[in-house]
C-alpha cells in the first residue's frame, strides 16, 4: 500500500524510493526476529517454570513419604563415611537417612516414594526434551560441535546424536546460601551461566556395550567433558553383545605409551589447551595406585591455584581452571575435562 501511494502522489527518483522500500523491508523483517526471539524466550521460561513446579511437587509427596517413614522407624539416621576434598581423598564421618526395615507400612512406603521418584524423572525429562528442542542451536553451529569432537577423538567418520543442551557436569559458579552440617545450596549469579550441548557416541567402547558422551560448550563449541556411560536407553544390557570391543583395561600398557597417548589428545585441541604451556603450571601425575606397576587409571592434571573468582562467589566441585585427562591401563580414554575456558 505504502509504494503505491508513493508512485501515485510523488514524482521522486527511483533510486530513493527503493532505498525507502528497501528499509522499510528491513525493518519489518528486524521485527519480526525480536518478536520470534521474545516469543521463544518465553516459551522457554514456562518450560523452565512447569519443570521446576513439577520437581517441587513431587519432592514435597516425597517428603511427606519421608516424614512417615520416619515416624514408623523405618529409616535412621547412620554415620557415614565420605570422601571429600580438592583431590577427593579426605575421609569424613557424616549422617545419612538409611533404610533399616521393608517389613509391613516401611515396604509400602518405601515402594511409594520409588514410584514417585521414577514418576518425577519422566515427567521432569519430557519437559526438559521439550525445552532443549525449544532451545536448541541451529543444524549448522551443532555439525560445528560434532567437528571438534570428531578432530579431539582422531575419528573424522565418527557417528554422534545430540542428545540435548544443559549445564555442565562439573562446572558451577555462584553464590553459597543455606550452608548446613548437610551441605549447601548453591544459586546462579548473573554472567556465569554456561551451557553445554551434549553428544552420544553411537560406537560402542568396550565389552560393557559403553561409549563417550561429550559435552561442548556452545560459545566456541570447546570440548569440556568426555565420559563414559551407558548409551541412552540400553544400560544393563548383556556384555556378550560387545565381547568384541575388548576391555579398557587390558592388554596393558607402559606408562610411556599411556602418556603418549593422553598428550596426543591434548594435542588435538590447541586453541583450547594453551593452558598447559604456562610454566607457572605443572602437570600432576595421580595414578590409581601408586604402587602398582600399570595402575588401572592414570591421570594427569593442570591447575591455575593462582586463579581467584570475585569475592563472595564460589566454584563447585573444583575451584579453579584446570585439565584433566584419564587413561586406562590399556591405554583408552577414560575421562576428559576442560574448564579453563569455562572460568572466562
Amino acid at each position: 500500500m505504502s509504494k503505491k501511494f508513493l508512485i501515485i502522489t510523488v514524482a521522486v527518483p527511483v533510486v530513493i524510493f527503493a532505498g525507502i522500500g528497501v528499509s522499510v523491508v528491513l525493518l519489518q523483517t528486524n521485527n519480526s526476529k525480536k518478536v520470534q526471539v521474545n516469543s521463544l524466550e518465553t516459551q522457554a521460561k514456562a518450560i523452565q517454570n512447569q519443570i521446576q513446579q513439577t520437581d517441587a511437587e513431587y519432592r514435597q509427596k516425597m517428603n511427606e513419604i519421608t516424614d512417615k517413614q520416619k515416624q514408623n522407624n523405618c529409616i535412621e539416621l547412620k554415620d557415614t563415611e565420605m570422601i571429600t576434598g580438592e583431590n577427593q581423598t579426605e575421609k569424613q564421618i557424616g549422617k545419612q537417612w538409611k533404610v533399616v526395615s521393608m517389613e509391613g507400612i516401611c515396604g509400602d512406603l518405601f515402594n511409594q516414594n520409588e514410584a514417585l521418584a521414577k514418576e518425577r524423572s519422566y515427567k521432569t525429562g519430557q519437559l526438559q526434551t521439550q525445552l532443549d528442542l525449544l532451545t536448541a542451536r541451529s543444524a549448522s553451529d551443532r555439525e560445528k560441535a560434532m567437528a571438534s569432537i570428531r578432530t579431539f577423538m582422531a575419528k573424522p567418520d565418527l557417528e554422534l546424536v545430540y542428545t540435548g543442551t544443559r549445564h555442565p557436569s562439573n562446572f558451577n559458579v555462584g553464590v553459597i546460601t543455606n550452608q548446613d552440617e548437610g551441605g549447601y545450596t548453591m544459586e546462579s549469579f548473573s554472567g556465569w551461566e554456561r551451557r553445554v550441548e551434549v553428544y552420544q557416541q553411537k560406537e560402542y567402547i568396550n565389552d560393557r556395550c559403553e561409549v563417550y558422551e561429550y559435552e561442548v560448550d556452545v560459545r566456541n563449541n570447546q570440548i569440556v567433558e568426555i565420559h563414559v556411560r551407558y548409551p541412552d536407553g540400553l544400560a544393563g544390557m548383556s556384555s556378550g553383545k560387545c565381547a568384541s570391543y575388548g576391555s579398557m583395561e587390558v592388554p596393558l600398557k607402559t606408562k610411556d605409551e599411556i602418556e603418549k597417548v593422553a598428550f596426543s589428545y591434548l594435542g588435538r585441541d590447541p586453541e583450547h589447551t594453551k593452558f598447559l604451556i604456562r610454566s607457572d603450571i605443572q602437570p600432576e601425575y595421580l595414578p590409581s595406585k601408586t604402587t602398582a606397576k600399570n595402575p588401572a587409571m592414570n591421570e594427569w592434571r593442570w591447575e591455575d591455584k593462582s586463579y581467584k573468582l570475585p569475592e563472595g562467589l564460589t566454584s563447585d566441585p573444583f575451584p579453579y581452571p584446570m585439565i584433566r585427562i584419564i587413561i586406562s591401563s590399556g591405554g583408552k580414554l577414560v575421562y576428559y575435562l576442560n574448564t579453563t575456558e569455562l572460568f572466562n
